[in-house]
């Protein structure tokens, strides 16, 4: 897997400007390890950002399902109560409509 680094124009430009620094560093094997380490901290927290976002959208979205699951709950229930409801009062009207006759 080849390792990319992206970096915004200013970051580029902060390497263009301190680019005789960067090679000397690049130079010294302790200054290549720190700017590994730091580079791979930045992968880390960019990575752990990323998770971080992803699972607060699947939260919201786990959330948002269970409250319409709730809400389809009460709706069913109310519906039914309401068929009963409309059940019970045909069975009068019919009554009083056999009756009436």
């Amino acid at each position: 897997m080849a390792l990319r680094i992206e970096v915004s124009p200013e970051e580029l430009e902060e390497i263009r400007k301190r680019k005789g620094e960067i090679e000397t560093r690049f130079r010294d094997i302790e200054g290549l390890e720190r700017t590994l380490k730091a580079l791979r901290l930045r992968l880390l927290r960019e990575r752990k950002e990323k998770l971080e976002r992803k699972l607060r959208e699947m939260e919201d979205h786990y959330r948002e399902l269970v409250e319409f699951e709730e809400r389809a709950k009460r709706d069913r229930e109310f519906m039914l109560n309401l068929r009963r409801e409309l059940s019970l009062e045909n069975r009068e009207l019919r009554k009083r409509l056999g009756g009436g006759r």
